[in-house]
């Protein structure tokens, strides 16, 4: 798996391992203010946009796609990947107090705010949109057959993880940690559709071609 898809995951470990080394050398709050230092209109309504592609309403498009064009063992494992990682990423949002950075930093600080866009709460870890992008474009990366245009993937996703900072919705944290849930998990089920599940299948393809042979022989001599 990670031989043939080499491109994509040393991109990923490359983006993970950075933001990792950059967190050891600051803190939470002060990587979140020097990655959301910088606005201007015209990414606001680029990344207002974007950061849609995390949202789970786009992965069901992109599964519903799938199914029309007759892909469905890319299709199952897509929305598996996404509802699994979906509710993981709930449970640590449930049991995990993390303040959004709006109540993080409470004025303490200044960072820019959307009216509509920025919201406040105690759910900020891990990123959900992150979680959701991440475990897309691992499937799809992992079933494409140019392995080499799956880096364009993993810049959707990383821009999508970014704009969660930028729109001073998340912690860099958070999208580190949404990044690995995505991945982690969009792997464990590629692992199961295509070694285990694929596997029972053609056992049971065999058994059936076996029975048609026996069937076809009695048939003869009788």
């Amino acid at each position: 798996m990670f031989l043939q898809n080499r491109y994509y995951f040393f991109g990923f470990f490359l983006f993970f391992f950075t933001g990792l080394f950059f967190l050891l050398f600051t803190s939470k709050g002060a990587s979140f203010l020097f990655l959301n230092s910088y606005h201007n209109e015209v990414l606001n309504t680029f990344f207002i946009g974007y950061t849609n592609l995390g949202d789970g309403l786009f992965t069901i498009m992109i599964v519903l796609f799938l199914m029309a064009t007759r892909r469905f063992e890319i299709a199952w494992q897509l929305l598996t990947a996404f509802v699994i990682s979906g509710l993981i990423a709930q449970a640590f949002k449930f049991f995990i107090y993390s303040p959004r950075p709006k109540e993080f930093f409470s004025g303490k600080e200044h960072i820019y705010l959307i009216n509509g866009i920025t919201h406040s709460g105690t759910s900020s870890f891990p990123s959900g949109h992150t979680v959701s992008i991440f475990a897309l474009v691992t499937i799809l990366a992992l079933c494409a057959k140019n392995k080499k245009t799956c880096l364009i993937y993993l810049i959707v996703a990383i821009l999508v993880a970014y704009s969660r900072i930028y729109l001073s919705q998340h912690f860099l944290t958070d999208v580190l940690a949404g990044s690995l849930i995505g991945v982690s998990i969009a792997m464990i089920v590629y692992y199961v559709f295509n070694t285990k599940l694929n596997g029972r299948l053609k056992r049971q393809i065999n058994r059936q071609e076996i029975n048609e042979q026996e069937i076809s022989m009695m048939a003869i001599e009788s």
